[in-house]
């Protein structure tokens, strides 16, 4: 189903038919008593209030928070804003499966399935059989691969959109593979392997389908790390690894430790030089990603508001002619499953691995 108008091109005076997500949903009254439906709606370029003020009561046993709905609304504006005043809607039931996330969520910066091909050469590019073992039981997996180009890497915090798993990874294996050239001892292929094996239990920590960005509630009880390990160890028995070799525990030990202290979730410091040369790239990866995301709300140059959780402010410099070049060489163009046209991890279709 096609998803008609998104959020950003709607103007007062248009009117509207498409696909939206309900990201709020509460029924009100007007000064007279009479029911009315307040809205938010939800896409992948933004949100927009929404009324519904006749048959209200009709309509409010039709759709919940959450829920995907067909809408025709006239766009009008009220106090400088533009707002939809809903007319009609049904929701997509259980057509609503069917729907591209990507729609509704933002989506990474980058091109997913250049992403995904440097994350399969990087692969390939593992020397050590047991590494290369342990990947080609992970990601031989269509599904788990389909996943993987699909998850966001944080509910919030960074990299929390559709492919920020992708992007977040393959960041950390392009930084391993710096790093591994001016700290020549360094073991590139545990750390490339860290990189896409680190984070692989968000696959089933998120759940997606539809906004908002949520745990699931094995993410709750178990998190990441914990079925991340459980993931790489199946992976280990599967393809008859020896349960012992200190390669596959330096492993194992930096999917363990990589938060870098247990206050934050690491069940162990890291103990290793990869180890914390490893915790040390992915903080710096999820940080500048932060702060990128700060730049990216529209702010102009300068102090921005008091950051709770890093307890400061950031000074935000202007981008530099050079920067941007840089970035748009590197981020390439945004790529969603619709525009996709072929059989990847970005349409959704199963794909035959090139791993190996």
């Amino acid at each position: 189903m096609e998803k008609g108008l998104f959020i950003r091109d709607i103007q007062p005076g248009m009117v509207v038919t498409g696909l939206f997500c309900v990201a709020s949903k509460s029924m009100r009254q007007t000064r007279n008593g009479i029911p009315f439906i307040s809205m938010t709606l939800t896409d992948n370029s933004g949100n927009m209030e929404a009324r519904i003020w006749d048959r209200a009561m009709e309509f409010d046993g039709l759709f919940s928070k959450g829920d995907i709905i067909v809408l025709h609304a006239e766009a009008v504006e009220f106090n400088g804003q533009c707002q939809l005043k809903v007319n009609d809607l049904k929701p997509l039931g259980q057509d609503q499966d069917d729907i591209d996330p990507a729609m509704f969520l933002p989506v990474a910066p980058v091109d997913r399935d250049a992403c995904w091909k440097e994350c399969e050469k990087a692969m390939r590019g593992v020397k050590r059989p047991e590494f290369r073992k342990i990947l080609r039981e992970i990601f031989s997996n269509p599904e788990t691969r389909r996943m993987f180009c699909q998850a966001p890497a944080a509910k919030k915090m960074h990299h929390a959109y559709i492919g920020g798993l992708l992007e977040h990874s393959l960041n950390l294996v392009r930084l391993s593979s710096e790093i591994c050239r001016l700290y020549s001892h360094l073991d590139r292929d545990l750390l490339v392997t860290a990189s896409l094996c680190h984070d692989i239990g968000k696959i089933r920590e998120f759940s997606w389908a539809r906004p908002p960005i949520d745990y699931t509630d094995a993410g709750r009880l178990l998190g990441h790390i914990v079925m991340g390990l459980r993931m790489v160890e199946t992976a280990m028995q599967v393809a008859g690894l020896n349960y012992d070799s200190r390669d596959l525990m330096a492993l194992r030990h930096i999917i363990l430790s990589h938060h870098g202290q247990r206050e934050f979730g690491s069940p162990v410091l890291p103990m290793t030089e990869e180890a914390v040369v490893f915790h040390m790239l992915d903080d710096l990866d999820a940080k500048l990603n932060f702060l990128s995301g700060l730049k990216a709300e529209g702010r102009e140059p300068g102090w921005t508001e008091f950051q709770r959780l890093f307890e400061r402010y950031f000074f935000l410099r202007p981008r530099t002619p050079a920067g941007l070049a840089q970035e748009e060489e590197h981020s390439g163009s945004q790529v969603q499953t619709k525009d996709n046209g072929g059989e990847g991890p970005e349409s959704g279709h199963p794909v035959q691995s090139k791993l190996f």
